[in-house]
């Protein structure tokens, strides 16, 4: 089965503003003599890492209009209803994410839910880690936080309205969840942030036409408010000062996912090297962000994303064909990013079985490292009913 069931993405704030509201007094002191000018950029950087870890670190890179993908809510229905009208799907996510010092291992169970024509999705991240940022030698800056998602989408092309192709969906992440984080040096807490997370809404759309699909375009936008509880303790005085305030996320993106073999006239064909060019796809995303937090401005960027999927061998050359389909799954950013993967689809007997094993850097966090490497594995299994 192509295309596993992992959660649909979800920009979730671990708060900044603890470490932005120390920032000042660390370069004032010099945390010992060696603070780094880049230290001002810790608290942006610990946000937007949250965007790595819920899209923008997947190997491919360009998701918005995949239809074999699940970080657009609105492609929920097309990478299910696909190949299963009436189903559950187990899957489990697993990311190990590291910037400089700073190691993170992040774990995702999902249970989806295929009522043709809906898909219906819960999903649970948990995220922990710690270590050292490169701008602040001798800190460990320590993160934890929680999150329960409900998801939902459906395939208006299968409906009594009749909109062929089109499929919406809508992601909403349950009140009540928590997101924690400290900045200690050599066992002094100089500072802890709390945040509760209040809003996390992301609605998306996906369409597809053409001969066979060929051609596909989604977006999706995620919106996000948490109230935020700081507290700072000076390194000098042992003064602790408390604020409370929200902070506020924007996340959009919009793509192309096409298989160009279509309009190129060689798609059509039983030969092994038609199978591959038919099972050859190329996307391009364009993305913007917005992020304000406690103590803090607003700072947004843009980005432009381009990835491919290709088949790597066709089943006349492929002597686990009975078993199973490999793809290589790549990309590249404007950032100077990239990633890389593959796609293990159970075929025959295994076709309810399905893994993505993928690695990709990108440079998103130069206050804690040069890069942000992330290995990651996907992994999920089908039960038609």
């Amino acid at each position: 089965m192509r295309g596993g069931v992992a959660a649909v993405a979800g920009v979730r704030l671990i708060t900044k503003a603890a470490v932005t509201g120390l920032i000042a007094v660390l370069v004032s002191l010099g945390a010992g003599g060696v603070a780094d000018a880049r230290a001002q950029e810790i608290g942006t950087d610990v946000a937007g890492l949250n965007l790595c870890l819920y899209g923008d670190c997947e190997a491919r890179g360009a998701y918005a209009a995949d239809p074999f993908g699940m970080a657009n809510p609105g492609t929920l229905p097309v990478g299910v209803l696909t190949y299963v009208s009436r189903g559950v799907f187990l899957s489990g996510s697993y990311f190990r994410l590291t910037a400089g010092g700073v190691g993170v291992n992040i774990e995702s169970p999902s249970l989806t839910l295929a009522l043709d024509p809906w898909v219906l999705q819960v999903n649970v991240v948990h995220a922990e880690g710690d270590g050292a940022a490169d701008s602040l030698p001798g800190s460990n800056l320590n993160l934890r936080t929680t999150m329960v998602r409900l998801a939902a989408g459906v395939d208006l092309g299968r409906t009594g309205l009749g909109l062929k192709g089109l499929s919406i969906g809508l992601l909403a992440g349950v009140p009540g969840t928590t997101s924690d984080l400290s900045l200690a040096f050599d066992g002094f807490t100089a500072a802890t942030s709390h945040g509760d997370h209040e809003v996390a809404l992301a609605p998306g759309m996906h369409w597809r036409g053409g001969q066979d699909d060929w051609f596909n375009v989604g977006a999706f936008m995620n919106a996000e408010r948490h109230h935020e509880t700081l507290q700072v303790t000076d390194p000098a005085t042992f003064t602790t000062t408390q604020q409370h305030g929200t902070s506020n996320a924007w996340f959009l993106r919009a793509g192309l996912s096409l298989v160009p073999a279509v309009p190129l006239g060689v798609a059509e064909g039983s030969s092994p090297m038609n199978e591959l060019y038919r099972e050859v796809r190329l996307a391009a995303d364009i993305e913007y962000r917005n992020i304000s937090s406690l103590g803090e401005g607003t700072r947004s960027a843009q980005a432009g994303y381009f990835g491919a999927d290709v088949r790597l061998l066709p089943d006349a050359w492929n002597p686990l064909v009975d078993y199973l389909r490999v793809y290589v799954i790549g990309g590249a950013d404007t950032n100077g990013g990239w990633g890389i993967g593959a796609g293990l689809y159970g075929n025959g007997v295994l076709e309810f079985l399905s893994c993505n094993p993928a690695y990709s850097s990108r440079p998103l966090a130069e206050s804690l490292g040069d890069r942000v490497d992330i290995w990651a594995a996907t992994c999920s299994v089908a039960f038609p009913l």
